[in-house]
This record gives C-alpha cells, structure tokens and sequence, in this order.
C-alpha cells in the first residue's frame, strides 16, 4: 500500500494553487502545526494542523483554521494537507 504523498508529514514545504504558491512554515515549538503563507508577499492565509482520524479511519488528517481562529475548533478537517491548504486560499479574506 503506498501512501499518498499529500498525506505524509510533513506537508510542504510548497504548494501552488489557483494562482499561488503557499509556502508551509512549521510552527516552532510544534510538529503538528504549520503556518500557510503567500509565497510571494508572505500573506498569512491561517494555520493547518494534524487532526484526530474522522469517524475512526486511520489516516491522520489536518484541520484548517483561519487567521486569528487558531486557538478555537477547526471549521475544516480533511485527510490531505493539500485540501486543507487549498480551504484555506479559496476562504482567504481579501
């Protein structure tokens, strides 16, 4: 079984999406959270994070949150770091 690479940890540390290539810092202190910035004006777009499995798979997963939302529920958890990225720049507030 090979896993999916947009699955492994951890993400990053590019992506390019609708336009734009999202650079993923790792929050210092953590291996479980990144910071997804605008790799060309370092525009701040929020935070991913590992997430306990959805309904007992046993994948990790990585939850969204949005600036200035990090510290309450994810309003976004999905198995691949790239849809959660992806979340993040399609919500992004302009």
């Amino acid at each position: 079984m090979t896993i999916d690479e947009r699955a492994a940890l951890p993400p990053g540390p590019t992506y390019s999406y609708a336009g734009f290539t999202a650079v993923l810092q790792p929050v210092e202190g953590s291996e479980t959270a990144w910071r997804v910035v605008d790799g060309d004006d370092g525009r701040y777009f929020g935070l991913i994070t590992t997430a306990d499995p959805v309904k007992g798979e046993p994948e990790v997963h990585f939850a969204a949150h949005f600036p200035d939302e990090e510290k309450i529920p994810p309003i976004k958890i999905v198995p691949l770091w790239t849809a959660a990225v992806e979340f993040l720049i399609d919500a992004r507030h302009d």
